[in-house]
């Protein structure tokens, strides 16, 4: 019997296609591979700043703060940036996400597990350019702060950043 070309081309394809579905059939319960799901409810758009005030802000960085104006990112459903106006170059940056994929623990080499901060969360207090990260998962979003200086001794801050955090998750 002589096979089309199609035939064999399709073959090959659906034998393919059977064994991926019986893998994934038998794949048991790990699900660390497939995507959480998203949240149900969107962050409102000016939900960062009401959970992180300027007052925060002036307390983390012992003088006072005031709100930088930046371009959010699409993947950012809510952000708020303050600064120092001195020439201390203080920032800190707050950040939610509506999905628990943008929860970034796996990327970072440094990062110590924080616990008794929402579901999950990571310390990074050796980040690019001296940066300390510290990201939370509460009810399947993601909170993300940063904190930075320019003396490059953000570290020293790192327990402040923390219990920042801290204050953030008791608003939630």
């Amino acid at each position: 019997m002589h096979r089309s070309v199609g035939t064999r081309l399709l073959l090959p394809l659906g034998v393919a296609l059977a064994l991926a579905l019986g893998v994934a059939a038998c794949g048991g319960d790990d699900t660390s591979s497939s995507p959480p799901p998203p949240t149900s409810e969107k962050t409102p758009v000016d939900a960062a700043c009401s959970l992180l005030t300027a007052a925060d802000a002036t307390t983390l960085f012992g003088v006072p703060a005031q709100p930088r104006v930046e371009g959010r990112p699409k993947s950012v459903a809510s952000q708020c940036i303050y600064e120092s106006p001195a020439l201390d170059g203080q920032l800190v940056q707050f950040r939610i996400f509506d999905n628990e994929r943008y929860y970034s623990e796996d990327l970072v080499d440094d990062g110590a597990p924080v616990t008794g901060l929402g579901r999950k969360a990571y310390l990074d207090t050796e980040g690019p350019d001296g940066i300390v990260d510290l990201q939370f998962v509460n009810d399947g979003k993601v909170y993300a702060l940063a904190y930075s200086n320019i003396a490059g001794d953000a570290a020293a801050r790192a327990s402040n950043l923390e219990l920042l955090a801290r204050t953030i998750d008791d608003r939630l």
